[in-house]
């Protein structure tokens, strides 16, 4: 008696299948991870900026800081730095004694300028107060 070893058509189609299944989720997995990779990376350069724009303001003075927008090309990306000012009298109901400007700082991508990555709050009270 001849018997031939070996798999049959339908035993190959399961093994091709499964392994199919098996390579969808790992190419799944791994695009997730690389998009999130991608964004934790903006969101870092983001912050890097707003970070930089604050000690830029604090450095040049009182008169400097001021709103407007601006744009960046940083890390091989264009980036769109926007910025909002305004006098603090008081904190929590309680004055102020200082002259105080109220800073944010927010950072997006230019394709993408009312999706901000980042925005920095920060307080400037001027020097000679």
């Amino acid at each position: 008696m001849n018997k031939q070893a070996g798999f049959t058509l339908l035993e190959v189609m399961i093994a091709v299948t499964v392994f199919a299944l098996i390579a969808i989720s790992v190419s799944q997995a791994t695009s997730v991870a690389v998009d999130n990779q991608i964004h934790l990376e903006q969101k870092l350069l983001a912050c890097w900026i707003a970070e930089n724009e604050t000690t830029i303001m604090r450095s040049e003075g009182w008169d400097s800081i001021k709103k407007g927008s601006k744009e960046l090309e940083y890390a091989n990306q264009k980036w769109l730095i926007k910025k909002a000012v305004k006098d603090k009298k008081s904190f929590s109901g309680i004055p102020i004694p200082l002259d105080i400007r109220e800073v944010e700082i927010s950072v997006s991508l230019e394709e993408s300028p009312e999706s901000p990555l980042f925005t920095l709050t920060s307080f400037m009270a001027k020097d000679d107060a």
